[in-house]
């Protein structure tokens, strides 16, 4: 009985035509052979097991093939018999992840200056070649970049993110795909049937699926399987027992749990996933059957052809727009939304059944919650039936914007306002004899003041609640430590009177400016009291240990030569009858 060879090796490619899923890699391989376009470097990048190593190893053949045949190794020549046994002196394989040091890489380099024994080149198929260090690589970079004639490499990496970028511009680059599950079941089938192995469709199906897109690894698990459950009695391998052996799920079960999401069932949707998990399900693999199966009830559900993208059978691509047709469309897209993202935190996580549980909850809530739309959708329903007649029947609201009467603040007759002093705000309108605090003991008879009897709607509303003193607004030049900053048509000169009163319009209550609203009221010297206040005002407030200039006091050639100058000033001590108790610069 000769030694017993695994499946993986036994079926390995021995032709481009047999390599399954890279036809774009072969088509370009075969057409480079049959052409004479040879690069001198090449990187195979991919996941393990989907043909790196095995696509080398064909090109190699073809290359030093003494027949070959449309691109195409003969297979029946010294070299590619010495080539597929493993024992040909011109094709050297090396794993980069023994021989990774300098040394080695000098070694290798040196070996290339000799010329191939028999064949046409001398191939080096370095595999692994990210376990490479950074002064291997150095060592070999000026031999990738221009090796000897009779000289090619072919590299292989499932991590190309770590080879230098350098030797990545040097190389021509293909990249491997995962390999189609349908295409990997054809292929497991072929064998079993070569191989006399009894096992069931579903079973293939089943250790396709658990394989991923590498064809060596669904050759293993078939290995594995037949070792395992075949006795030799003529019974199949069935379904259950690759689920078992791999803790894979059942599709049955699957589709029971996508059913129970999209029909909003929690319980029982729990109650599955307990139920795998006391089997010893891989519940990280349930996750991506759950996500792929979600996908693929989208895709049934927005294309008109979802085979030419989904990797799944006809059978289930028809459960799959069953599903898609019960339920809204975005109802599917809000669980993709909310599932996909957490696979990573799946994998760390402690607990990861609670954790599974608490995500489909959760998208189910999200999926299923009411939203606008559906609102909408039954007012309109019900309005089309009739059912809403009475809205129509309801008197019309309304709406009425209330308007807070204002009464106006008294502001000083003054050509500038002074910042520090702050107009106040009231929200109800007063009678003004009770609002303004007259500045001597005497009222003044002569002055009426009539309370407001309307608000003023060019004011806007004060964002005060309650009425502050008018007093408040008439600030005693004693708390003016420095003059304000001149605005206006007046630069650097600020203009200072003290009034006792104001009057108000009987029509409305408005904010009045000196030139139209003072007109007719008594000169500050006739009013009692006002102008000894002014004096002392005049007197304490703008003396000149103040560092302030008094125009009036001072110079008063200055103060006509402004009064002539400035009609603004002029203008004031107009209105006042040509008093005025003091300019200030």
């Amino acid at each position: 009985m000769g030694e017993y060879q695994v499946i993986a090796r036994k079926w390995r490619p021995q032709m481009f035509g047999d390599v399954v899923g890279q036809e774009h890699v072969v088509r370009t391989l075969k057409n480079a052979i049959r052409s004479g376009r040879i690069a001198h470097a090449y990187l195979f990048v991919g996941p393990r097991g989907i043909g790196k190593t095995t696509l080398a190893r064909i090109f190699a053949k073809a290359l030093n093939c003494e027949n070959p045949r449309d691109g195409e190794p003969c297979c029946e020549c010294p070299s590619c018999r010495e080539i597929a046994a493993e024992r040909s002196l011109d094709v050297m394989e090396v794993d980069a992840a023994s021989r990774n040091s300098s040394a080695d890489m000098r070694d290798l380099a040196d070996s290339t200056l000799t010329r191939p024994v028999s064949g046409k080149y001398k191939i080096y198929i370095i595999d692994e070649v990210h376990m490479l260090s950074k002064q291997a690589w150095n060592v070999l970079l000026k031999t990738v970049e221009e090796p000897p004639a009779h000289v090619k490499f072919i590299f292989a990496t499932t991590e190309v993110h770590q080879v230098l970028p350098t030797i990545i511009s040097r190389c021509q680059r293909f990249d491997l795909l995962p390999i189609p599950t349908r295409q990997i079941t054809e292929r497991l089938q072929l064998i079993a049937e070569s191989e006399n192995v009894a096992i069931n469709p579903d079973a293939v199906a089943a250790i396709a699926r658990a394989a991923d897109g590498g064809m060596r690894d669904a050759q293993s698990l078939l290995d594995q399987m037949i070792a395992f459950f075949a006795s030799g009695d003529g019974s199949r391998i069935t379904e259950d027992q690759v689920l078992s052996l791999f803790g894979l799920t059942d599709r049955e079960e699957l589709h029971a749990i996508i059913t129970a999401m999209l029909q909003n069932q929690p319980g029982e949707v729990v109650c599955r996933i307990s139920k795998l998990a006391n089997k010893g399900k891989n519940l990280e693999t349930l996750f991506d059957d759950l996500l792929g199966a979600l996908r693929a009830i989208q895709m049934c559900s927005i294309m008109t052809n979802p085979a030419d993208i989904l990797d799944e059978s006809a059978e289930n691509i028809n459960r799959f727009r069953q599903m898609a047709a019960a339920v809204p469309q975005d109802t599917v897209q809000i669980m993709l939304e909310t599932v996909s993202p957490v696979g990573r935190i799946l994998h760390d996580a402690l607990n990861k059944q609670i954790f599974l549980e608490t995500v489909l909850l959760k998208a189910m809530r999200e999926a299923h919650a009411v939203r606008i739309g559906d609102i909408l959708a039954r007012l309109n329903q019900l309005r089309s039936a009739g059912e809403l007649q009475f809205l129509d029947k309801l008197p019309v609201v309304e709406k009425k914007s209330a308007v807070i009467p204002v009464a106006a603040p008294i502001v000083p007759a003054v050509s500038d306002p002074i910042e520090s002093v702050p107009a106040p705000a009231v929200s109800a309108p007063e009678p003004i004899e009770s609002a303004v605090a007259p500045a001597v003991s005497d009222p003044i008879e002569s002055v009426p003041a009539p309370a407001v009897s309307e608000p003023v709607e060019s004011v806007p509303a004060p964002a005060v609640s309650a009425p502050e003193p008018i007093e408040s607004a008439l600030v005693p030049a004693e708390s003016i430590s420095e003059p304000a900053e001149p605005v206006g048509s007046v630069p650097e000169t600020v203009v200072t009177e003290s009034l006792s009163n104001a009057v108000v319009s009987d029509e409305e209550t408005e904010i009045f400016d000196a030139d139209e609203n003072l007109a007719g009221l008594p000169v500050s010297s006739d009013i009692p009291g006002i102008s000894e206040m002014a004096k002392k005002q005049s007197k304490d407030d703008f003396s000149p240990q103040k560092n302030q200039r008094s125009i009036a006091n001072d110079d008063p050639q200055a103060l006509t030569a402004i009064i002539a100058q400035n009609s603004t000033v002029r203008e004031v001590v107009d209105l006042f009858s040509g008093s005025v108790i003091d300019i200030h610069e």
